[in-house]
């Protein structure tokens, strides 16, 4: 299963969009949580500085009235019409001219007592649960708890953050902690007091908790619906790459005619698809080839094996002369001799296929190499009243002398054969820097430009009735690319119909040491 390109593909999608959705929900999880914390400081702050502050506002030393008239703002005779600020007055507050003037009827205490002034429900909130409810707890400069909301919650006294406080006095910094579930927050109040204020964080838990669970599922319907889609879109993916297997399947040896629908894949799958009909026509015509070149092959052996088996045959029945005799051993001879060069033709291309090709090199005079061949082609070339020329240069050689002469030899026959009644070849070399230039060129029937671009295709014939008239078997330029791709070298041509065609050979005069 995890060898399969769709499970594959499955699977990492899987993975980054799980990936994908763990990382949104954690950030947007601590994102919340964060949040929420700077909500509830905010809050826990807020009623802190309140409480530190006093219900009458900061208090002031003594003598330090910001009224200005010298008395400590919560000093005096709590008496009925007297507050410690200006002339007395009656039980209504007024003063004697009926004025109410600067009045101040709210109680006065000592400066040191002001948190007696702080009710005990002062931080309640109405319609909240119980355990939600907002906590303060006042604790004098020894640690004493002075005042605390009802009921009186359990809060452990932080000895050290009190004396850092006295040490900043009003300046301290608010000092947040976590307590088991709870949320607190210290402040530095009036004498060397402490104030703090608290909540359960029970329902920002549960919020956080219902939160995870929202992710939870909405994470796991996405990823439902991510799976879902990839899956579908991996089977869209997939149903190409499975035409195409299909396809492959489909073509044997026998029917190699199957092709895969490209109009159906896009992108690197129809390139794909391409290469692979492009790979299966040559493999189509490759096997074409080799079932004509059976054939071919077939018809070239028998023909020679048929006149010495019948000539044979004859010359047992009955008693003949010494002549006839010697005939008919001549002729199954040249039968036996055209057989073998067919033979060794296949067992050329058969080595060069096989890359055991060995060759043998040895110093030799290119202008002599190339006179025996001209002088071995002449007397075909008598016969068929075709002029022979040369223009040779002197050229040194070291290559395999005896692939060479078989490489010339073949074009200088092809040029013969396929030349006209009185035509004309000519041989030509010259020496260009470290390679010679090989130049075979005849006035002869010439290659159809359809022809052209196959001629050194094995098996190949521009006339194949004419061909089997003439011997051929569509194997000789075949060898003759093969002997100059051993030799390290190319051959070109060009050809026009009825003018007749030029082969060019470019050989480097130093060829390939050893076997190939």
């Amino acid at each position: 299963m995890f060898r399969s390109i769709r499970w594959t593909l499955q699977l990492w999608h899987a993975g980054i969009l799980l990936l994908a959705l763990t990382s949104f929900g954690v950030a947007l999880d601590v994102a919340m949580g964060r949040a929420q914390l700077r909500r509830v400081d905010a809050e826990l702050e807020g009623a802190a500085q309140v409480l530190a502050n006093g219900p009458m506002g900061p208090p002031h030393p003594p003598g330090n009235d910001p009224r200005g008239n010298g008395f400590p703002p919560f000093g005096g005779d709590h008496q009925p019409g007297f507050n410690g600020n200006g002339p007395p007055r009656g039980p209504d507050g007024r003063g004697p001219n009926g004025d109410q003037g600067p009045l101040d009827n709210r109680p006065h205490f000592p400066p040191q007592d002001w948190w007696t002034t702080v009710p005990q429900d002062a931080l309640r909130r109405l319609g909240e649960n119980e355990q939600d409810q907002p906590y303060f707890v006042i604790w004098g400069a020894d640690g004493d708890v002075l005042r605390s909301s009802s009921p009186s919650p359990t809060v452990p006294f932080d000895a050290d953050l009190a004396k850092s406080f006295a040490a900043s006095g009003a300046n301290g910094i608010p000092q947040f902690r976590q307590r088991a579930g709870f949320r607190e927050v210290v402040l530095p109040g009036p004498f060397g007091m402490s104030v703090l204020v608290g909540k359960s964080m029970f329902s920002e838990q549960a919020t956080l908790a219902r939160l995870h669970w929202q992710l939870f599922g909405a994470g796991a319907a996405v990823l439902f619906v991510g799976l879902l889609g990839g899956w579908f879109l991996s089977r869209r993916v997939m149903r190409p790459i499975q035409q195409i297997s299909e396809t492959a399947r489909s073509i044997s040896a026998s029917d190699l005619s199957q092709r895969i629908e490209v109009a159906e894949t896009e992108g690197e799958l129809g390139s794909l698809a391409k290469t692979l009909n492009e790979t299966f026509q040559r493999l189509q015509t490759a096997f074409e080839r080799q079932v004509q070149f059976t054939a071919d092959a077939s018809h070239e052996l028998r023909t020679p094996l048929s006149v010495i088996h019948s000539h044979t045959e004859l010359a047992l029945n009955k008693e003949r002369t010494a002549a006839e005799y010697k005939q008919t051993l001549a002729t199954s001879l040249r039968a036996a001799q055209r057989m073998k060069s067919l033979v060794e033709s296949l067992l050329v291309l058969a080595r060069a296929d096989a890359g055991k090709w060995e060759t043998q090199t040895e110093k030799f005079n290119l202008q002599s190499l190339a006179e025996e061949c001209v002088a071995m082609i002449a007397p075909r070339a008598a016969e068929k009243n075709v002029t022979m020329a040369k223009d040779l240069t002197p050229v040194e050689m070291d290559t395999d002398r005896t692939r060479l002469a078989q490489l010339l030899t073949n074009l200088l026959a092809n040029a013969v054969q396929y030349n006209r009644e009185g035509g004309r070849v000519e041989l030509k070399v010259v020496p260009v820097g470290s390679e010679v230039l090989i130049t075979v060129a005849d006035s002869g029937v010439g290659i159809a430009e359809d022809d052209q671009p196959h001629i050194f295709e094995r098996f190949f014939r521009t006339d194949k009735a004419r061909s089997r008239e003439a011997g051929g078997s569509g194997l000789g330029l075949a060898i003759c690319q093969s002997i100059v791709k051993t030799l390290g070298g190319t051959i070109s041509f060009r050809s026009q119909l009825g003018e007749g065609t030029t082969f060019e050979l470019r050989l480097p005069r130093s060829g390939p040491k050893g076997e190939t």
